[in-house]
This record gives C-alpha cells, sequence and structure tokens, in this order.
C-alpha cells in the first residue's frame, strides 16, 4: 500500500474511517480497510484505487471472528498499523470455531487438489505444486494456535515436531518458489505427498479436541 492510497482512502472514509493495517498472507502483503460504514458509493470509490484493499465495517470484523478465525488469527498475528487504532491486537480467537473452519479448509483443499491434479497438465501442475505452500500456511498456523505454540519463522518444523507429522514436503517446495532448489523428483510424487500431507491434517483435526 503506497503512501498515496493512503491518502486517497483517508479522503475518501475521512470520519468514517477506523483502521488501515497491511498484514501478509503467505508470500504477500495485502491491505486491510475497516470503517464503521459502507454503502455503494463508498464502494464505488474505493474502487477507483489504485490497489484494491479488503474492507470491512467496524461490526462485520468484529462479529466476523466466529466464521473465520483462521483470516483473523492471521491478520492478529502479522499485521502493521498504517492508521488507527488498533483493535486487532485484542481479537479473541476460539479454539472451538478454530477447529471447525480447519476443517473445512483441509476438506476443501484436498478436493482442489484432487481437481486439479485431474484437469491439469505440463506448467499447470507446477504451479498447482508450487501454490501449496502458501495455500497451506493458514491451516499450519491454525494448528499452531490449536497446539498453544508461538508463532515463529519455522512453522513447518514446530508443526511437524508437535503433531509427529513429515511436513518436510512443504520445505522443499518453498526452497523451490525461492529459487534456492529445483524440482527434484517427479511431478506426480509431489501431488502424492501433497494429498498425503492434507490427510495428515485431517486426522490431526479429528482427533483434536477443543478443552
Amino acid at each position: 500500500m503506497t503512501h498515496k492510497n493512503i491518502e486517497q482512502i483517508k479522503d475518501i472514509l475521512g470520519t468514517n474511517l477506523v483502521l488501515i493495517a497491511q498484514y501478509n498472507t503467505g508470500d504477500l502483503k495485502s491491505t486491510l480497510v475497516v470503517c464503521n460504514e459502507l454503502d455503494f458509493d463508498t464502494l464505488k470509490k474505493l474502487k477507483q484505487l489504485g490497489e484494491i484493499p479488503l474492507v470491512f465495517t467496524k461490526e462485520e470484523l468484529t462479529n466476523g471472528i466466529d466464521v473465520f478465525p483462521i483470516e483473523f488469527l492471521n491478520i492478529k498475528q502479522h499485521h502493521t498499523m498504517l492508521f488507527g487504532e488498533d483493535i486487532l491486537k485484542n481479537f479473541i480467537i476460539s479454539k472451538s470455531n478454530m477447529r471447525q473452519q480447519l476443517e473445512f479448509e483441509f476438506r476443501s483443499k484436498l478436493i482442489h487438489l484432487r481437481e486439479q491434479y485431474l484437469h491439469f497438465k505440463g506448467k499447470d501442475i507446477d504451479n498447482l505444486i508450487l501454490s501449496a505452500v502458501p495455500t497451506l500456511s493458514p491451516i499450519i498456523g491454525g494448528l499452531m494456535f490449536l497446539g498453544d505454540m508461538e508463532d515463529k519463522d519455522d512453522m513447518v518444523g514446530l508443526v511437524s515436531k508437535k503433531y509427529g507429522v513429515d511436513l518436510h514436503i512443504l520445505e522443499e517446495i518453498q526452497d523451490i518458489r525461492k529459487g534456492k532448489a529445483k524440482f527434484k523428483k517427479d511431478k506426480e510424487q509431489y501431488i502424492k505427498d501433497l494429498i498425503k500431507v492434507l490427510h495428515d491434517f485431517g486426522k490431526i483435526i479429528d482427533e483434536y479436541k477443543v478443552k
């Protein structure tokens, strides 16, 4: 989010603006804008921005935590304030809600991976493999939360140790994404390993009991 865009948002929302924050989603930086009210005319004005933010009203933000605990946990842990009061740090995430969304996410991503594999060939398979790390990062963050683990750089290693699952394939794919390594084996094997990772996630979530 550029300084120009921040000033544009301030001009559009005026006293209606609550906060502007930047947060990380995998390798990407995104911007969250929170306002008190959001009508269509305001939305239309925000559409003219060079960089389109994620926009919530304050009411939607506070009442949506139970519906989207994974997303809001990520925002809470990985945000930088650009303007306004930091109400994000006070989010209270329910482990029961987190477990419920984790189950939905892992099942959805498993179905998606299988479906895309059946349709994709060549470079599309490469992209499917390389997109796995940012796609699965929120699930890993959720599992850390359920396991009462502090947010660290080595999230994959910590989750592997805590739950006794082998996630080395995600570290390998991350190195490929960063240009530190190349594909070392048949692409089919990467898909097979990713499917196993998702099955392992499912087992962890199914066995987890909210205290």
